[in-house]
């Protein structure tokens, strides 16, 4: 089958293109798509760069100047980006289990490793789905200690009816590509604390470099293909070109640069669509949840009943390995792309000084892990196909 639906998508169309060209130009682009941002998280101070990577490099750089600590926690499943990161801001990844229920960090394991040269502690909303119990983990943690929201791709995510990056004393999300709000390129920082600002603003000073004028040129032509490789019968005939550039390791260096006009023009674009952006993901992924219950041998994520999560994938755990690969080729012969996400824990990916039987959740879950599509692009004939896929293949 040469008609392929992919993994990521986003409604992106021609007419917020030519209004993001019509727009930049304008001298409160920046300032207006702030605006949005902060009238739709909400938050007071937010800041730019150009992704979601470098947005948590600047942070940790601002979170030095107020604390003398070093030891930053994360899942041990979730983007080694975040180890490179950390290392460079001059930092010590820690490593805590994830959650056999949301596939996010586990508190248990969390409030084993957190020691007094804790500086911060990172929530990964991974998937777009949000943290159980955030608000009481943030009280939990002992004073000192900053709390940092991964909302990479969870942006328009809801926990208790508020927006995640709310939660903790400050946050950020990724607008790559593949990420809820695609500007192509693209991440910001969100804060209400003042005491941060100042931080912010002298770490990005510090580490921001020029963005080369070829990017600026380019990246309404790249944004232009993109619209047309995520048609299903376009992306299914260039699949085999497009997969060789599929990422499938950590950068081994993370450079900060600035956030383009045209960037923020269709960020603005985008983000005044966000029933369809974020709506669209939630209302996939519980069909998805529905109509996958009950069938043996597969494990989706618990969803609370006070969480929206905008899901970015829809991540499915298989018990048997072999029917995972089954279902894999299933969903290929029906056109329909698949991704492994993650094909490692972060201590089998990097040199932390842990073992690797340490983080057994994380482990299986690296392992065991398929996700499917659930971009707005999806049908919901598309969502009942890999539903009858399933439910067929494992018979």
């Amino acid at each position: 089958m040469i008609s392929k639906i992919p993994i990521v998508g986003a409604p992106v169309g021609f007419g917020d293109i030519s209004a993001a060209l019509w727009r930049m130009n304008s001298k409160t682009v920046f300032s207006d798509f702030k605006s949005v941002i902060s009238g739709f998280v909400p938050a007071k101070y937010v800041y730019f760069t150009d992704s979601g990577i470098a947005s948590f490099y600047v942070i940790l750089r601002a979170l030095r100047e107020k604390s003398a600590k070093k030891e930053v926690i994360i899942p041990a499943y979730t983007a080694g980006s975040l180890v490179v990161a950390i290392i460079k801001a001059g930092l010590k990844p820690v490593l805590c289990d994830i959650s056999p229920d949301d596939f996010n960090l586990e508190t248990e394991s969390l409030f084993k490793v957190i020691s007094s040269d804790t500086m911060a502690v990172v929530c990964v909303h991974m998937f777009g789905i949000g943290i159980k119990d955030i608000s009481r983990l943030k009280e939990r943690i002992p004073s000192g200690i900053f709390l940092i929201e991964d909302c990479a791709q969870s942006m328009g995510a809801k926990i208790a009816g508020n927006q995640v990056g709310v939660f903790g004393d400050i946050g950020f999300f990724s607008f790559n590509r593949g990420k809820n709000l695609p500007t192509y390129k693209g991440g910001c920082i969100i804060t209400v604390l003042e005491e941060l600002s100042a931080c912010l603003g002298k770490a990005l000073a510090d580490s921001m470099e020029k963005q080369d004028l070829f990017f600026g040129l380019m990246l309404p032509l790249k944004i232009l293909a993109i619209l047309f490789a995520t048609k299903p019968f376009i992306y299914g005939l260039i699949y085999p070109v497009i997969s060789l550039f599929k990422d499938i390791a950590p950068p081994k260096d993370i450079k900060v640069k600035e956030f383009s006009r045209f960037q923020a023009s269709l960020g603005v674009s985008l983000l005044n669509k966000r029933e369809v952006l974020f709506e669209k993901r939630y209302r996939n992924g519980m069909f998805l949840t529905s109509g996958l219950k009950g069938i043996e041998g597969i494990k989706a994520a618990l969803i609370q009943s006070d969480s929206q999560p905008a899901f970015n994938r829809f991540p499915l755990i298989f018990r048997d390995l072999i029917k995972k690969e089954k279902v894999e080729m299933a969903f290929k012969a029906a056109g329909i792309e698949t991704s492994r996400m993650y094909l490692k824990p972060l201590h089998h990916m990097f040199d932390l000084g842990y073992k690797k039987e340490e983080f057994p959740n994380a482990c299986y879950f690296a392992e065991h892990l398929l996700t499917l599509p659930v971009h707005p692009l999806v049908r919901q004939e598309d969502l009942q196909k890999m539903i009858n896929i399933i439910r067929e293949t494992l018979k």
